[in-house]
């Protein structure tokens, strides 16, 4: 039994799940927390001994907001609540968690604890942040374009340059990308008859020769 305890104890240091009990009163003082909160750099025995309190460690720019969607809940009568919001760590980083949190009533029916199930989401955090990021960067070369006379697109290697993709802006010239896209129109369909074997002669040269563009 004695070793079945120590392998238990091993498993949740262990696990990115921090499980905790909080009173509902003033700052939520912590009646337990697994011992896996030492990944922020904590000690079970900060919170139990009441130095620290769960809402001590929210970000200040997110306990506002984590305030309201509780009180929203607890107005509608619901018994659960998923949130994400910032968390401090002991050394003052910044993580973002995702938290289940469950609301736990007296007989009485009046809130006494909450039981919350923590997990660290930063990494999917940045993922998305940079993404975004990605995202916009994109918009904005793509509304960039879209506004100029320069027309970019994406040819396949192959006998009349079928388009992979081709600015919005192609518009000004009376085509829209979709004819492009759907090979009703290749590239070569736009060069003057009388200068397609110059091009392709040019084309086919800077390739063999290594050249990443031409004019």
């Amino acid at each position: 039994m004695k070793q079945f305890d120590i392998n238990m104890d091993s498993i949740i240091i262990s696990s990115p799940v921090v499980i905790f009990l909080c009173r509902s009163t003033q700052n939520w003082p912590l009646e337990l927390v697994t011992e896996n909160i030492q990944q922020f750099g904590y000690r079970v025995e900060d919170f139990i001994s009441g130095r620290i309190r769960y809402l001590d460690i929210i970000h200040p720019h997110d306990l506002e907001k984590v305030n309201l969607e509780i009180s929203e809940c607890l107005k509608n009568g619901c018994s659960e609540l998923a949130q994400e919001y910032r968390i401090l760590t002991a050394s003052g980083e910044t993580r973002w968690v995702e938290v289940k949190l469950y609301i736990r009533k007296d007989d009485n029916g009046r809130v006494t604890h909450y039981q919350g199930i923590l997990f660290d989401i930063t990494q999917r955090k940045m993922a998305e942040e940079s993404m975004q990021k990605t995202l916009e960067k994109k918009n904005e070369l793509e509304n960039i374009i879209n506004s100029s006379q320069v027309f970019v697109f994406l040819c396949k290697p192959e006998e009349y340059w079928p388009v992979e993709f081709v600015s919005e802006n192609i518009t000004k010239l009376g085509y829209t990308p979709e004819e492009f896209i759907s090979g009703k129109i290749c590239f070569e369909d736009l060069i003057h008859p009388e200068d397609r074997e110059r091009i392709r002669a040019d084309v086919a040269r800077f390739s063999r020769e290594g050249y990443n563009y031409c004019t």
